[in-house]
């Protein structure tokens, strides 16, 4: 599972020169652009994606489901609680305040 859905940190060691291509900064600028408005789009549909399968279920059944899950090893809970402050950045930022509020219920009743 990718730890940072929003790719904070941009610099991940792509050359490149190793594609082939020449090393131009202005082109890097608009590629690293690209690609945070590309990673922005799939964190979006990973949070909607991760957030559809709370929507049909109250706070609690959400928490009961997730701690079986937890409890059949399919997930850790390091990792539940990564996916939800991801969920709850994304949310922050889309203004989206009662997701984060359901995201932050089921964080809290989690731990």
């Amino acid at each position: 599972m990718i730890d940072d859905w929003l790719n904070q940190n941009p610099d991940d060691g792509f050359d490149p020169n190793d594609h082939g291509i020449e090393m131009d900064e202005i082109a890097k600028l608009h590629a690293m652009a690209d690609m945070k408005e590309d990673q922005e789009i799939w964190a979006r549909q990973q949070a909607n994606k991760f957030y559809n399968d709370f929507e049909s279920l109250d706070v609690s059944d959400a928490i009961l489901a997730v701690s079986s899950l937890i409890k059949t090893k399919v997930l850790n809970i390091d990792q539940v609680n990564t996916m939800l402050n991801n969920m709850i950045k994304i949310y922050e930022q889309d203004e989206e305040f009662e997701r984060c509020h359901i995201c932050n219920q089921i964080k809290k009743g989690l731990n």
